[in-house]
């Protein structure tokens, strides 16, 4: 990414974008003798949501701050048996083949906007899963009917060269921050399909952004 852009690892915890809540539909897949891992967990928002619920979570983020303050909040929220973070880098997971039965990705797609980063966290995400595991991602679709992204898309595309993909600023300072990406359904089943995944579960819903905005949005089960 330019220099002129943030640097994901550089978010203080406090600006770490995290508007999309759980879905139900993962509790249809996961077992208390379950371990779950969540990346790019950023401050532990959806892992210690599931470890209050006494489920067994793991958190990687590349943001250092965000995972000192999620090993805070699971201390302080006594759950230091249940929830365990650690910094690290999606597409390089620090983890053995096959230790996973879940792993979760909320909200992270849409900052990676190298394609070829993409299909290695994807791919990542499916070394470290068991057999018969399940990937459970939640992330932004494509909105064109909203003025508001439609103008945003067609304005960056030039920069971005990306359709889909769109600035997104700092809402005190009026700097740049970071691109987004809003997927298609089509670029999301590809991108797990390729990667060797099957479609278990495929939902439409509607999400609200951390500006507010009312943007489409997919939850996603698919499985080994």
């Amino acid at each position: 990414m330019s220099k002129e852009y943030l640097s994901w690892d550089n978010f203080i915890v406090t600006k770490i974008p995290s508007s999309v809540k759980l879905d139900p539909i993962i509790y249809e897949y996961i077992k208390k003798d379950h371990l779950i891992l969540d990346i790019g967990c950023g401050f532990g928002k959806v892992s210690l949501q599931l470890a209050f619920q006494g489920f067994y979570v793991e958190g990687i983020d590349i943001n250092e701050a965000g995972i000192l303050a999620a090993q805070e909040s699971a201390r302080k929220l006594n759950l230091d048996d249940k929830a365990h973070f650690r910094v690290g880098d999606a597409t390089d997971l620090p983890y053995i083949e096959d230790k996973f039965d879940i792993v979760i990705m909320h909200g992270l797609l849409t900052i990676i906007v190298d394609k070829s980063d993409r299909n290695k966290i994807i791919q990542e995400a499916y070394r470290v899963l068991k057999p018969e595991g399940h990937l459970y991602i939640v992330d932004f679709g494509q909105t064109w009917h909203s003025d508001i992204y439609r103008e945003r898309y067609l304005k960056d595309f030039p920069l971005t060269k990306e359709e889909g993909s769109f600035l997104v600023y700092n809402k005190d300072t009026g700097e740049k921050e970071y691109i987004a990406h809003h997927y298609t359904e089509k670029e999301l089943i590809f991108l797990l399909v390729n990667n060797g995944f099957k479609i278990d579960s495929f939902e439409t819903k509607e999400f609200v952004s951390r500006s507010g905005n009312k943007v489409n949005g997919f939850v996603i089960i698919s499985k080994i």
